[in-house]
């Protein structure tokens, strides 16, 4: 088994046999190399000739390559094959090779026991043909039957979204993206190859794949799920109070073509403390987590915040909001900086709050309608390592309030599936709206008393009345009969974001906007939704949604994009003219206490569930 650092090692010996061999091959003249020999020098190719031409040979990643003539007959080549006097070759020098369906396969081996293969290309001059196409050390498979180039990168080969790929065409033809220009290889990308007769063109499609980096993806023990923090190497499971933690056999789940000792489902004692885990992947190489488990009740009630503690947080909103929480939750309350976020210091938590709002103050977030994770802190973002903590956490049945600028981090957790680089369609729930998402957001000044803000609660809001569930406890709804809504803001000076579903045109039927399309979304994502805005007669805008657990049954109309193993609820206030604004700027809101009885009643609702 072979750590990242023994490989390293490894690798600095086969630079010893590389000073070795470019000292003996020196001294040939007539061999074409175009870098280092990275092999023993008993097992390689040292020339490779058609008629007087010699061929150029890569022995980095194997390959050779050579333009002849144009007309040549490519099913019938005869290369003269140099090799040191050890070594015998397959197919034999001097014997006819047919070169027309593509690379052929040469493998030297030598009396010592070393051997080395080779892909070997060969094209007419002008024939749009990509003869060799590499990254980094990685040699791409050509099928030019299909025109389709397949390469697979190790996992720690870079990023698909920025690699630059080295080819080599035939001599008399040109590509549209030259060698050496990264690009994104998330998705496949064609190259087109151009013979300089303008006339004859070939397209190859080249597909990347990464090996997966050695990890654990999810950890359960008795039903309980565990959460992974693959950026500390650390796995927490909870069990409830007097759990037996001395005889528990743990089911693991890793990506494919990965191991782990101990195995899944082996018995093991965890009463004295962390038991490790090492995982290895297919490159050898391994990961080691430290598993604790843990036989306590999450108690804890968080907030999340960006600074180290409530007093150093900047922003005004979530600084009242956080010390609200702490006031009211005393000894049950816990701060956790975002990017403090781990498994060991989330585990004791049941529901957390994340909830900021700066457009005021201006901390740099900001979206647009093809990227709204600058809403968020690169800890938070898609793949961010805070970020796979807390879905591990809500997916074992950790529950959240999101509200504000940090909404977007629905997307972020996996629950709502969502391409903002992607047209809107079905199974794609992007937002629709993106108004006040400058780092600046809109900041409103002067606003009459009677302009209140609120959540509308109309039946025609909702999949029906909704008015009577338990989130709303202790508050009075305005408006009057069939008008509905709940006031949370009426100061002179708000802050303003309007990054939201409006509606889900091109993505749901029917899209907008009355109960049935409320019914519709409600069934398709496992959730409630729980108004818009109180100026909207109709179900236009999603103001209030309560995402559900997705493990147990789910409707007929369920999207089965979205995972089922979510066993936490989550709770986002997307539209901030809703009202739900913490802090009022200097001047006052008559309705601040709807605000603290309503945010309330969503954590204590949260904190009730029972996510077993």
């Amino acid at each position: 088994m072979k750590t990242i650092k023994q490989r390293q090692s490894i690798y600095s010996i086969a630079i010893a046999f590389i000073t070795i061999a470019l000292t003996f091959l020196s001294c040939s003249k007539d061999d074409n190399f175009s870098d280092k020999v990275p092999d023993y020098t008993e097992s390689i190719v040292q020339s490779f000739k058609v008629g007087s031409k010699y061929a150029d040979i890569n022995h980095t990643i194997g390959t050779i390559t050579m333009t002849l003539p144009s007309g040549t007959d490519l099913k019938n080549v005869k290369p003269e094959i140099r090799l040191p006097e050890s070594a015998s070759v397959t197919p034999a020098s001097g014997s006819t090779i047919d070169f027309s369906n593509g690379p052929v396969t040469f493998e030297v081996v030598s009396t010592n026991g070393a051997h080395r293969t080779y892909t070997a290309s060969i094209a007419a001059y002008g024939d749009p043909k990509i003869l060799s196409f590499s990254i980094g050390d990685k040699l791409g498979i050509i099928d030019e039957v299909n025109k389709t180039i397949k390469v697979e990168i190790g996992s720690q080969g870079g990023d698909l979204s920025n690699l630059a790929p080295s080819f080599v065409i035939a001599e008399g033809t040109t590509v549209d993206v030259a060698s050496g220009v990264a690009r994104n290889f998330t998705s496949p990308k064609v190259y087109t190859v151009l013979s300089n007769n303008g006339y004859t063109a070939k397209q190859y499609t080249v597909t990347v794949t990464q090996i997966q980096a050695p990890r654990i993806e999810s950890f359960v023990v008795n039903g309980a799920v565990g959460i992974v923090d693959n950026a500390a190497n650390s796995i927490v499971v909870i069990l409830p109070p007097g759990a037996n933690l001395t005889n528990l056999a743990p089911v693991i789940t890793l990506p494919a073509e990965q191991t782990v000792t101990p195995s899944s489902g082996a018995t093991q004692n965890f009463s004295n403390g962390s038991v490790t885990y090492t995982v290895k992947n297919k490159e050898n190489l391994t990961k080691v987590y430290n598993v604790k488990v843990e036989s306590i009740a999450a108690t804890k009630y968080a907030f999340l915040g960006l600074e180290d503690d409530i007093s150093s947080l900047v922003d005004d909103d979530a600084k009242a909001a956080a010390t609200w929480m702490q006031s009211t939750y005393g000894a049950d309350f816990k701060y956790i900086k975002i990017a403090d976020i781990s498994a060991l210091n989330i585990g004791d938590v049941k529901v957390a709050m994340l909830y900021y709002l700066t457009p005021k103050e201006n901390q740099g977030f900001s979206a647009t309608s093809s990227d709204v994770s600058n809403m968020l802190p690169a800890g938070l973002r898609l793949g961010g390592s805070q970020a796979q903590v807390l879905k591990s956490w809500v997916k074992g049945g950790g529950d959240m309030l999101i509200a504000g600028d940090p909404s977007p981090f629905i997307f972020s957790l996996g629950r709502v599936p969502a391409n903002f680089g992607a047209a809107r369609a079905p199974g794609n729930y992007v937002f629709s709206e993106f108004g006040c998402a400058s780092e600046t957001g809109c900041y409103d000044t002067g606003k009459p008393a009677d302009d209140i803000w609120g959540l509308g609660m109309r039946d025609s809001n909702n999949s029906g009345n909704r008015r009577n569930d338990e989130i709303f406890n202790g508050l009075t709804f305005e408006g009057g009969a069939g008008n509905e809504y709940l006031p949370l803001q009426n100061s002179a000076n708000r802050e303003v974001r309007l990054i939201w579903w409006q509606h889900f045109d091109g993505i749901l039927n029917p899209s907008c906007c009355g109960s049935d399309a409320a019914s519709q979304f409600e069934k398709t994502l496992t959730a409630v939704k729980y108004g818009t805005l109180r100026h909207i007669g109709d179900a236009f805008g999603y103001g209030a949604v309560e995402f559900k657990r997705t493990d147990l049954a789910n409707n007929a109309a369920f999207d089965s994009q979205i995972p089922t193993d979510f066993k936490g609820h989550i709770f986002t206030i997307s539209n901030t003219i809703v009202g739900y604004e913490w802090n009022s700027n200097g001047t006052t809101n008559d309705y601040q206490n709807n605000i603290k009885v309503f945010t309330k009643n969503i954590l204590d609702h949260l904190y009730n569930l029972n996510n077993d």
